[in-house]
């Protein structure tokens, strides 16, 4: 059996920098590409795009799992057997605040809908949920959302500790386990508990505001699109920069523009 990677990413989420030593190098997907002892960088997967960052300098294309260990493939191929690896920080807090706000989302849509999260993706501007609801009211929709954002208001600490399997069943888990063995629970604090393997902020404030931009059936589901921290003001930032221009351009108030359209 092959000895899995150490993955320092579960304990310290905010760790940006650290030293290994290579293991083994290898090609994988025509790249060169190392595993390492240990790591600090987030492999793909539960919906969650891997980290950025360099490896002695060199940038790091893709890092992905297999079974244990942990492969990241290589700009070019690096010569020495002890490496110092730098993750890029602005991506992994922007996944950090997206991931720990969907867990908010998916528990605010469960408490109030008795809805269950069927799918999650996290993209490079927006991320999805696809909830098994087959209709939902605009007021239901912004219910959720404030309470999503009451979660983060509050500030709740969020925490992520392992449970052996056969102790799983004391704790409250909003799906069941999809992995054996020792299970990594991700707890907001008297509110959401979940299986799962991501990089989560401490601190629900740490997520900023959660906002649903869109929604769409899809396998008679429902499909939501949102944003947190960051991307939300950013998105706030581009929104109210074509209101000002629609209120300028028609002389008008911001509240008086979707009349003047008409």
């Amino acid at each position: 059996m092959q000895e899995g990677t150490k993955r320092i990413y579960l304990e310290s989420p905010y760790k940006v920098e650290f030293e290994a030593q290579v293991v083994e190098k290898v090609i994988w997907e025509k790249k060169p590409a190392l595993i390492l002892d240990q790591t600090c960088f987030y492999p793909e997967s539960g919906g969650q795009p891997c980290d950025k960052g360099t490896i002695n300098e060199v940038e790091v294309l893709k890092v992905l799992e297999d079974e244990a260990r942990i492969i990241h493939l290589l700009a070019e191929d690096i010569s020495s057997d002890k490496i110092t690896g730098k993750i890029e920080w602005q991506t992994r807090f922007d996944h950090m605040q997206q991931h720990s706000g969907q867990h908010i989302l998916s528990q605010s849509f469960h408490e109030l809908l008795g809805a269950e999260t069927l799918s999650f993706h996290l993209g490079e501007a927006i991320s999805s949920l696809e909830m098994d609801i087959r209709k939902i009211s605009e007021e239901e929709v912004e219910n959720v959302e404030r309470r999503a954002n009451e979660i983060v208001f509050q500030d709740r600490e969020i925490k992520c500790y392992f449970i052996p399997e056969e102790k799983i069943g004391s704790v409250p888990l909003r799906r069941p386990p999809k992995k054996k063995g020792l299970i990594r629970v991700v707890e907001v604090s008297d509110f959401d508990f979940s299986a799962c393997g991501g990089t989560h902020v401490h601190r629900a404030g740490e997520i900023g505001l959660i906002k649903i931009l869109k929604l769409e059936r899809i396998r008679n589901n429902v499909r939501f699109e949102f944003i947190c921290g960051k991307r939300t003001l950013e998105d706030y930032l581009w929104k109210n920069r074509i209101l000002r221009e629609l209120s300028t351009r028609f002389t008008v108030n911001e509240g008086e523009i979707l009349n003047t359209v008409e």
